[in-house]
């Protein structure tokens, strides 16, 4: 298996270098970034922009969790490159956003790959990875209601990221936090909805 040791800074990378010298960054741009590395990088890190900065602007985690669950639906197919529809690659982002994103993720990317390494593999294995993406679908499909309750949108996408993270790292315990906190996500997004 190739070295993971610095499997997520690798990607937050690719996320600066498709951002740095411009105004402005079309989500084609970094879909394309994060293209070479495979979905478990692109599941573990776009989920968590949604805790950024960028994640306060109206109609984001939704077009998030659009995009999200394309990368899903293709994994799910057996799909080896990501797609995405030309107008949601042709969607433009302020530049400055994505790099403070990108900087606010740093920390967190690194302690992350110093914690996690491959464990209890077989449960991270086909069969886990089918069921992950129909969970991932199903949190997807939560997150445009949740946006009008305030930080809603942040349960789902922290799920969603931990399966990522379980697919990247091959970490079939992190799979198994993941089905459970997707259980609870589900439960509190629920009441947070009918409560709002």
């Amino acid at each position: 298996m190739a070295d993971q040791s610095s499997a997520l800074m690798d990607v937050i990378g690719e996320i600066k270098d498709a951002s740095e010298g411009k105004d402005t960054v079309e989500v084609g741009q970094l879909i394309d970034a994060l293209d070479e590395r495979g979905y478990g990088p692109a599941l573990a890190v776009l989920p968590l922009i949604e805790l950024t900065p960028l994640g306060g602007i109206p109609g984001f985690p939704t077009l998030l969790a659009l995009l999200v669950a394309i990368l899903a639906l293709r994994m799910l197919m057996g799909y080896a490159h990501f797609w995405a529809p030309n107008w949601l690659r042709r969607q433009h982002l302020g530049a400055s956003k994505v790099l403070k994103s990108v900087e606010w993720l740093r920390p967190i990317s690194e302690w992350i790959d110093e914690k996690l390494h491959a464990r209890l593999s077989r449960i991270a294995g086909p069969t886990g990875q089918k069921l992950a993406c129909g969970v991932i679908l199903c949190l997807c499909l939560s997150v445009p209601p949740l946006e009008v309750v305030p930080f809603a949108t942040s349960a789902p996408m922290i799920v969603i990221s931990i399966f990522g993270l379980a697919l990247l790292y091959r970490d079939g315990l992190l799979m198994l936090l993941g089905f459970v906190g997707a259980g609870i996500a589900a439960f509190a997004g629920a009441n947070l909805f009918y409560a709002g």
